[in-house]
């Protein structure tokens, strides 16, 4: 039987000696089988173990491998751990000697532990292949150490790569089509993207991360999960390698494909190797400046002084611009000088098939002369470039073999303002220390603050890293080293982003222009203004509209007469509206940014829309398939997130009712949904003490968030997106961290369960409501309890605050009270 087990194993001298063992710990015998570690054969295979294998962890991978291979339902994880844990007291020292030097191994088991857990990996290589006639994609992982050292390797497969390659073909086209005619550099005038064109490629974009999804949950990402678990450090940087002797393969958006490593591993950005070898070249001249030239067909948009300033701020650098340049202009700046780095946006007509490279409006010279051009520059010195001409891989791979030592291409064509932004966001981050890897990593993660008229700019800039050649850095680039006192001021040496025409003529920032608070309001004067009641109906849900001048609430009752949607003019209380179409209670009801139009989520598992001003249903209608307990709205309008009883997160396209997303993690019923755009964020409470984080574009799992004792029933994302708020059922309040998932505070004051919760729009103030008949007020910054209200008979079960932080409206059982602060 034994035999028949391990027939299909990879064939080797030393599967026979462990495979015994392995075999043992399959069948559940190995209690039975351990004492048999201390015989003389068994310690002879200990011995020619560790003569083959001089690192437990090399060992431990091995084990990895057979277990996976003997039986797939194992929890070979666990199974390989345990092995080690038996194996290492006689792996640390020599296996000769008897029982005595057994237990005296025993005795050093931890120190053995202790050496091997000091070995972490430094660089990750992942090779991609075509198997089974192009059906699957096949990857060999590889962890090497600082030293070269393999600490592990596994080779993994995902299914559906004709889907996905179909998917992303798709996404190509639609990107293609957002400027067919390249009018971003063949015409004076500024791009102007058609809206349909843009939502036709974030479609795209939502259909290709569902598959990135599915792919994140096969067996081989959790293999690969598992070893990058104890081989990787994540405070530490490591090089992430994605190589393949197919183009094809190359051209797959490999850094949203490995987003959730490089959501575990902050200090990692993927890299494309289109060679295995490169030999690390010295500079041909030593230099204590560094020069950077920038070749630009079009200057349409950028305002090159501020740009040229921008560079010169850097430490030891000098930069040129040069725009539209004739063919013997372009000779001269990119032959006859040196530069450290080259940045060159243009155009490649027809997508490559022509290799002509526009150099300015009209001129074109072809691939092989550009070649020879660079070939030279790197010759004269050349480290760096940038290259923004479309179809970037393929123009990679033509300039393969110059061994140009870093190397970054967009993917595909954009817009040259936006290219011009990634270079000074990520000669930013390169300048302050960070490495070139990660300074690219940076720079892009900043572009998807212009996703909405960019599509999938964050996934262009694309690093074509050489196998062995050693990330470059500032320092290297300028053959100086910068004191502490240097680094720490570049950042200060540098003004804010020049302004751009991409996003409505807003700056794309470096960061957050500070902005002036307003005076905080004074919640203890809060005074009862109006009581709405007549009805006898549960207020389950309420929204103010922007302007203040309409208040929203969603009832249900145990009859079924009364679920509905009620609008209520806020100057004099009257119920204008009474919105009838649920068949069960309205749990959730929100108005859009414009306060044109209502959306409601109600127990009957549709989400329903309505027009505020004349109470008419409109034909939009979301089928959740289940009770719909929450929905949120993102401030654009571009996406609506819904929660229901089937433990299910749904996220919509709500112009034409297109699911882009079921997240699925929840044991029990989501009862609560926040969502921030500009973070990407989706916060998400349920009936399982959990709270769990989202990504709003990709709809994958970011972090689950353990610590309440009772069930979850509301949520808010802090204006910055850096904070989370939930409350529960057991009687608290608490704060997250975002990036972390670590506790804050925690907000002690309810006696009973709380049922609802709202955040300010200023972004200061917390309101509770619970089963105690209070409304609690608190501060966000120190978690102190600001004022009590407790004009209520009955559990609170919804609050709300107008856009001018002044006016909370809290629901009860039959009865609405709205609370203001008086000038």
């Amino acid at each position: 039987m034994l035999d028949a087990i391990v027939h299909n194993l990879e064939q080797s001298n030393h599967i026979a000696r462990i495979k015994k063992l392995v075999f043992c710990a399959c069948t559940n015998n190995w209690s039975n089988e351990a004492q048999q570690l201390s015989t003389a054969k068994f310690k002879s295979y200990i011995q020619q173990l560790r003569d083959r294998y001089d690192s437990i962890v090399e060992l431990k991978y091995l084990l990895y491998r057979i277990v996976i291979r003997l039986n797939h339902s194992t929890n070979y994880y666990t199974v390989a751990n345990f092995l080690c844990q038996e194996m290492e007291p006689l792996y640390a020292y020599p296996a000769t000697g008897g029982d005595s030097q057994v237990r005296e191994e025993s005795n050093t088991a931890s120190v053995g532990r202790s050496s091997a857990s000091q070995i972490w990996g430094k660089e990750v290589i992942f090779t991609a292949e075509e198997i089974q006639s192009g059906a699957v994609l096949q990857v060999e992982m590889t962890v090497l150490a600082a030293t070269g050292q393999l600490l592990t390797q596994a080779v993994v497969t995902f299914p559906d790569l004709p889907q996905m390659m179909s998917q992303y073909q798709e996404w190509q086209s639609r990107y293609r089509r957002l400027d067919p005619q390249n009018h971003r550099l063949m015409s004076n005038k500024a791009v102007s993207l058609v809206p349909e064109r843009i939502n036709d490629c974030l479609d795209a974009g939502a259909m290709l991360q569902a598959t990135f999804h599915q792919w994140y949950g096969s067996p081989g990402f959790q293999t690969i999960r598992e070893r990058l678990a104890t081989t990787i450090d994540p405070e530490v940087e490591i090089e992430t390698i994605v190589r393949s002797r197919s183009k094809i393969l190359l051209k797959l958006p490999w850094n949203s494909i490995w987003q959730p490593l490089l959501d575990r591993y902050p200090q990692s950005e993927v890299s494309l190797s289109l060679i295995p070898t490169i030999s690390d070249r010295a500079a041909s001249e030593e230099q204590l400046e560094i020069s950077v030239l920038s070749m630009l067909t079009s200057a349409q948009g950028i305002k090159l002084d501020r740009s040229k300033a921008y560079l010169d701020a850097l430490p030891y650098t000098k930069s040129e611009f040069i725009v539209a340049p004739s063919h013997a202009d372009f000779v001269n700046a990119i032959s006859q000088k040196s530069w450290s780095a080259i940045f060159f946006s243009s155009y490649i007509s027809g997508y490559l098939p022509n290799h002509r490279i526009y150099i300015n409006h009209h001129d074109t010279i072809g691939i092989a002369e550009f070649k020879y051009r660079i070939r030279m520059a790197v010759q004269r010195g050349l480290k760096l470039l940038i290259l923004n001409c479309g179809e970037g891989l393929d123009l990679a791979g033509e300039l393969v073999d110059l061994q140009i030592p870093n190397l970054i291409v967009m993917r595909e064509a954009v817009q040259d303002q936006v290219a011009q932004e990634f270079v000074k966001l990520f000669l930013k981050a390169f300048s302050s220390g960070k490495s070139l890897q990660l300074a690219v990593r940076d720079a892009r993660e900043r572009l998807q603050a212009i996703e909405k008229v960019v599509p999938s700019a964050s996934c262009l800039p694309t690093i074509c890293q050489q196998i062995a050649a050693p990330a470059s850095s500032w320092q290297r680039l300028a053959h100086v080293t910068l004191t502490s006192s240097e680094l720490a001021g570049i950042s200060q040496t540098w003004a804010d982003t020049e302004a751009t025409n991409m996003l409505a003529q807003a700056d794309l920032t470096v960061g957050l222009t500070a902005i002036p608070l307003p005076e905080a309001i004074a919640y203890d004067r809060l005074e009862l203004v109006q009581q709405l009641t007549g009805y006898y109906s549960e207020i389950y849900s309420l929204a103010f509209s922007n302007d203040g001048q309409w208040l929203v609430s969603g009832h249900g009752d145990i009859t079924h007469i009364d679920d509905a949607v009620k609008v209520w003019r806020r100057s004099d209380g009257k119920l204008i509206h009474n919105l009838l179409g649920h068949s069960h209670w309205v749990y959730s009801v929100l108005l859009t940014a414009n306060a044109e139009t209502i959306v409601s989520g109600s127990l009957d598992g549709t989400i329903q829309w309505w027009q505020l001003t004349t109470g008419t249903k409109l034909p939009q209608l979301l089928d959740h398939k289940s009770a719909v307990n929450a929905i949120a709205l993102t401030n654009d309008g571009q996406r609506l997130v819904s929660g229901g009883n089937d433990a299910l997160l749904k996220i919509w396209q709500p112009q034409n009712g297109l699911l882009i997303h079921q997240c699925a993690g929840h044991l029990q019923n989501v009862a609560c949904v926040a969502t921030h755009q500009q973070a990407q964020l989706v916060a998400s409470g349920s009936s399982d003490y959990t709270v769990r984080l989202w990504h709003l574009q990709e709809g994958r799992l970011l972090k689950t968030i353990l610590g309440h004792s009772g069930r979850i029933s509301a949520i808010a994302i802090s204006s910055d997106g850096t904070k989370v708020i939930s409350a529960s059922h057991d009687c608290t309040i608490k704060i997250w961290e975002v990036a972390t998932g670590n506790l804050i505070t925690t907000l002690i004051g309810h006696s009973k369960p709380i049922g609802c919760l709202a955040l300010s729009p200023d972004g200061r103030t917390i309101i509770s409501g619970g089963d105690d008949r209070t409304v609690k007020i608190w501060n966000l910054s120190d978690g102190k309890l600001v004022h009590t209200i407790s004009g209520h008979d009955r559990p609170i079960l919804s609050v709300a605050i107008s856009a001018d932080n002044r006016t909370v409206a809290t629901g009860s059982y039959g009865e609405i009270q709205v609370w203001q602060v008086p000038l």
